[in-house]
């Protein structure tokens, strides 16, 4: 019976194991950048992969959204501090067609779609390093926007 059983569940689990989506992070495609501007090979590794990628919506165009740049930073300027953001941390991304989207500039979302990298000039995009295309959007509830650490230290009271 038991192994019956294993026989059933076994290709089922090997399944969902399979169908986990790797999650690509901004700090992982700006350290892909060589110094002579190409993209590593274990980034490109995940080329023609369906990946997710979190992070802020920029509009860069049609009104549907079709069509946007998923970036570090949000749309409305960089938070405390933060450095300018280039085309390492930038994706440029196509939509699903289909995908409806209610955009808000302080929101963080994950998109999910099919992964490309290295360099590729557009004439309607202009050029990018990486793309997803048949993406998927959905807002990221509960994400982390900055990096988490060790609390500042406590000041001692005074007597």
């Amino acid at each position: 019976m038991a192994a019956c059983l294993l026989t059933v569940l076994l290709p089922a689990v090997l399944l969902a194991e399979s169908e986990v989506v790797p999650r690509l992070t901004f700090a992982q495609l700006v350290d892909s950048i060589r110094a002579d501007s190409d993209v590593t090979q274990t980034i490109k590794s995940y080329g023609g992969k369906e990946v997710e990628i979190r992070g802020f919506i920029i509009p860069a165009g049609p009104p549907d959204l079709s069509f946007f740049m998923l970036n570090r930073v949000s749309a409305l300027g960089n938070y405390c501090c933060e450095v300018p953001v280039g085309q390492d941390e930038t994706v440029y991304v196509f939509a699903a067609t289909g995908v409806t989207l209610l955009y808000d500039p302080l929101r963080v979302y994950q998109v999910r779609g099919t992964f490309e990298a290295g360099m590729r000039s557009d004439p309607a995009t202009g050029p990018s390093l990486f793309r997803l295309r048949q993406a998927r959007v959905e807002e990221a509830v509960g994400a982390p926007i900055f990096k988490v650490g060790e609390p500042p230290p406590v000041a001692a009271a005074k007597p």
